[in-house]
């Protein structure tokens, strides 16, 4: 087993954990205060198009083979910073390409960027947008869990 590559697949995880529960509760704090049909069914659209958009084509199918890859390539590096830091590492964020890094710091921008725009929004409507995220991560981290079994062993 290689150590180095679990310490990225654990950070990963409790990256997305951390981001599942602080939006996991707003989104709570939106059902506790009641929705209307209208919003259930915009949570249900949502939460589908965020799973299956977000959670599976993107995480799953492109982004968590990429992070798993880089976790996985620590083995031989013989860098220790990107030991060190390998949940860093592992989302392109240090230690790769600039190419790599440029997308994968730009990708963090946007997600910024989209907090700071969803902070505007007032209850239910932010905690419905926080759910349907909250399920994307889920997927995401069950994709991270259920590939690094494949490829880092």
């Amino acid at each position: 087993m290689n150590l180095v590559a679990w310490w990225a697949v654990a950070g990963l995880v409790l990256l997305f954990g951390s981001a599942v529960f602080r939006l996991g509760s707003r989104g709570v704090e939106a059902l506790a205060q009641g929705l209307s049909p209208p919003q259930w069914l915009l949570l249900l659209a949502l939460t589908v198009l965020f799973v299956w958009g977000e959670g599976v084509m993107a995480l799953a199918r492109k982004w968590v083979p990429r992070a798993l890859d880089r976790a996985a390539a620590l083995r031989t590096d013989r860098r220790l910073y990107p030991k060190l830091l390998a949940p860093l590492h592992a989302m392109g964020l240090i230690g790769t390409p600039w190419r790599t890094a440029l997308r994968a710091w730009a990708g963090v921008a946007a997600i910024v960027a989209a907090v700071l725009l969803l902070r505007l929004f007032p209850q239910p409507w932010r905690g419905i947008v926080d759910l349907a995220v909250s399920a994307a991560l889920v997927t995401g981290i069950i994709a991270i869990l259920v590939q690094a079994r494949t490829v880092i062993d």
